[in-house]
């Protein structure tokens, strides 16, 4: 990260230069750190890729891209979705810095797709990008999910026990059930993660009397 730190810091003042209270559509009953989970992302990538082990992964980019996935966030233009705008955000910071043009463009396709599940799975995805996306999607998710859909319907004026057991099924249940993962590493993790939901879910249920 220390070779990183302007990346760093100038993404940091990007996203705390708007209300975080606003946030995105999902997360907007809550003040979610963009930053704090750009951060965090930014970690699953190092502990995926030091497991990987893949001589043809271009680390570098992968880390600028890392950083920058989410900085479109920061930016008044919501008519975009964020991926396009952090894409442009990144290449204007590294053009100004006279990175390769060929770089620049590798880094700018990893940040402005990697929201696009389609490319998920298709085996001419370059591996940067599936990585990024394993990365984006590990967090928030196992314990953090729980800690997250309970803090989001815990925000409705009627919460109850049962509704938050609802939003956690709509959301984090769902969303992980549904998700395989393509490399070794990330699928590991994924399914420690997959295994503390699963657990939790049949207890919380328990506990409210389903006989399931």
């Amino acid at each position: 990260m220390r070779q990183h730190k302007a990346m760093f810091q100038y993404v940091e003042e990007i996203l705390y230069s708007y209300d975080r209270k606003k946030g995105d559509k999902s997360k907007n009953k809550i003040a979610y750190d963009r930053y704090q989970h750009t951060l965090r992302v930014y970690h699953w990538m190092l502990r995926i890729t030091n497991e990987l082990k893949d001589d043809t992964l271009d680390l570098e980019s992968l880390k600028i891209a890392t950083i920058f996935h989410d900085a479109g966030y920061g930016s008044p233009d919501r008519d975009k979705p964020h991926g396009q705008v952090s894409s442009a955000i990144c290449r204007d910071y590294l053009e100004r810095r006279q990175y390769p043009p060929e770089k620049i463009d590798f880094i700018c396709y990893l940040i402005e797709e990697h929201s696009n599940k389609k490319l998920f799975y298709e085996s001419r995805t370059p591996i940067e990008l599936v990585v990024l996306m394993e990365a984006d999607m590990l967090d928030d998710t196992g314990a953090m999910g729980i800690i997250l859909d309970s803090w989001i319907a815990s925000k409705d004026e009627n919460a109850t026990f049962e509704s938050v057991c609802r939003h956690f099924e709509k959301y984090t249940y769902r969303h992980m059930k549904q998700m395989e993962f393509v490399t070794a590493p990330g699928r590991r993790f994924w399914h420690e993660k997959r295994k503390l939901v699963y657990e939790f879910l049949r207890q919380y249920r328990r506990d409210l009397g389903d006989m399931r």
